[in-house]
């Protein structure tokens, strides 16, 4: 095996055996496989190719490996992986070496996705999943289909030998089936992710653009011409310098100029280039390419001004074309956190890698301005939990988990500190997770960006701090309140600059939201206003406040965002009010 990614090894290795068993009929045959890294990226989809040479002849096939997200401590590895189609593999972070133990992970995210999956499509670990692939485990023609997991578990007690089919290493890992579905990620970057955009309108429009101003005012504004007047100057002084090298060498035949500049421009665009149009011999073309180079550099700041410019608009009009399925999510997003509520489950790892839009685009994304016309399903469960407190009126334990751009504190305290902090509004505490997450991913929706890259990273040291007092509740309680009057003074200040820094894109999108998403919101609102005592007029219908009436009218995404980050805020530090005018002076910007 060639060198690759030491955390895709392992996966590697399993589906180099799953690859021999359908070649030779023996997933432990000492026929070598090749494994050729044909796209290897850190970050993205690496594509290899596995090679052997069986009974005379060459096999081959192709799979691709992605990791999904950032790692999580205490909390599994995904990762995307085609094989035939597309599979979503967890990895524990601690081995599960006992079946058993194994199937009891399964059945609690059965039991949470049977809970929800009426109003919200879910992919969850099942073993047929991977086993349907492997040709010695075969169900009887009879089986139904819903019922070919229990006869797969069936089977696995029976014959355990067949047990490490399900293995990764040395432990047992979770495999799910995505059929073509695509991962809401996905989704974000199509809509401002353009750097293929920029290449090709600056190869495109680039030398049209700069030798006439009336053309480049109307591409890229009428504020930006001192970069055509730039521009226009070094690609006067380009024509000039490859005409040297022309009359130098002596070619025998003129270039046009406007093929020059598409050697420019097309060296600017970052793509590859052709010098060679012209027929010229190879020894003028490495000059040309070399004097290109040189030429370049030495207006680097000019050339970067024009990169960053073209890459502005490209993104403002991929934004413009994608508007109405930016909105389209949003409502999706907010119809998400809707159902999880009124199900009274909170994922607490609510991210775009843990969910997939639930309708076959094919190429179709128009479908995505229609928030009706597709769901957004769940893939991950594994931290989730009902906070709908048992007989006792006690909460299930979770997984004490959650990805930092997008978590709080509250996600890696047990219940009994956050009991002892919220009383009776831990249940809350649960959605308002979930409520954090849906508005970090209605900001990234909106620009491509989350708003806490400063604030996630004080995770790390606040699970530290937790870790070192786990002993003493007394100080586990002193960790929790200190560690999250912490986090929330700087996720204050750095959501206020992001907003601001954004607000261009926000406060350009408003949004017309269904009549049950706007009493929903509403409602979060009022209870708040309740537990800080006060109290609205219910005969008139009418509120005094603003926040109420503004959820009324078409909304813009800079006040849902606010919003919704004040509703976390104040829920996760009403314990900490003095009283009522601190609370109300905290959120006055909505309220």
């Amino acid at each position: 095996m060639q060198k690759s990614p030491n955390d895709v090894k392992p996966l590697l290795r399993y589906f180099v055996k799953i690859f021999k068993l359908h070649v030779t009929g023996d997933c432990n045959s000492p026929i070598p496989v090749r494994v050729i890294p044909v796209v290897e990226k850190i970050v993205g989809e690496s594509i290899y190719e596995f090679k052997m040479r069986y009974r005379s002849a060459w096999k081959s096939r192709r799979m691709s490996i992605e990791s999904l997200g950032e790692k999580v401590e205490s909390k599994s590895t995904c990762y995307k992986v085609i094989y035939d189609d597309m599979l979503v593999i967890k990895i524990p972070p601690r081995p599960i070496t006992d079946f058993n133990a194994y199937l009891d992970h399964i059945n609690r995210e059965h039991a949470i996705a049977r809970r929800i999956q009426k109003t919200i499509p879910c992919v969850y670990p099942q073993l047929g999943a991977i086993l349907k692939k492997i040709p010695l485990i075969r169900l009887a023609s009879y089986v139904r289909p819903e019922d070919s997991e229990q006869e797969y578990i069936n089977l696995l007690q029976k014959h355990p030998s067949l047990q490490h089919f399900l293995k990764i290493g040395d432990g047992f890992v979770f495999f799910m089936t995505l059929s073509k579905y695509q991962f809401f990620n996905q989704v974000i970057d199509s809509i401002h992710h353009v750097l293929e955009h920029t290449r090709q309108e600056i190869a495109k429009n680039g030398p049209e653009a700069i030798s006439d101003l009336i053309v480049f005012e109307s591409l890229y504004g009428a504020n930006n011409d001192r970069i055509y007047y730039e521009m226009n100057a070094f690609a006067e002084s380009y024509n000039k310098a490859i005409e040297k090298i022309l009359q130098d060498t002596g070619f025998p035949r003129a270039i046009p100029d406007f093929r020059k500049q598409e050697w420019l421009f097309t060296h600017l665009a970052g793509l590859r280039g052709e010098i060679d149009p012209e027929n010229l011999p190879k020894d003028i073309c490495d000059e040309i390419e070399e004097k290109t180079r040189q030429l370049v550099g030495s207006k680097r700041p000019v050339m970067e001004e024009f990169r960053k410019l073209v890459h502005k608009i490209a993104k403002d009009k991929n934004f413009n074309n994608n508007r109405q399925r930016v909105k389209g999510l949003i409502i999706n997003i907010l119809e998400l956190l809707y159902h999880l509520k009124n199900r009274h489950t909170a994922i607490r790892d609510l991210k775009p890698d843990n969910i997939y839009v639930a309708a076959f685009l094919d190429g179709a994304d128009h479908v995505l301005a229609n928030p009706g016309a597709y769901d957004l399903g769940l893939i991950d469960l594994e931290t989730a939990l009902c906070f709908k407190p048992g007989k006792d009126g006690r909460f299930e334990q979770p997984l004490l988990a959650g990805t930092p751009s997008y978590a709080t504190p509250s996600h890696i305290f047990g219940n009994r500190i956050l009991r002892a902090v919220y009383k009776n509004e831990l249940s809350r505490i649960f959605f308002l997770q979930d409520m954090q997450a849906a508005m970090v991913m209605i900001f990234k929706v909106l620009t491509g960006r989350t708003p806490f890259v400063k604030t996630s990273r004080l995770m790390p040291e606040i699970s530290r701090l937790k870790k070192k007092n786990l002993q003493n509740f007394e100080n586990l309680h002193k960790v929790y309140q200190n560690a999250n009057r912490r986090f929330w003074k700087t996720a204050i200040h750095e959501f206020a600059q992001q907003v601001q820094k954004y607000k261009y894109r926000l406060e350009d999108v408003e949004i017309e939201l269904p009549r049950h998403l706007k009493k929903f919101l509403a409602a979060e609102y009022k209870h708040e206003l309740m537990l800080m005592g006060q109290s609205w007029d219910k005969n008139k219908g009418q509120y005094d406040h603003l926040a109420l009436r503004a959820i009324e009218a078409p909304i813009q995404c800079d006040f849902l965002v606010e919003f919704l980050f004040n509703r976390v805020f104040f829920g996760m530090n009403q314990p900490e009010w003095e009283n009522k005018k601190k609370a109300v002076k905290v959120t006055h910007t909505l309220a």
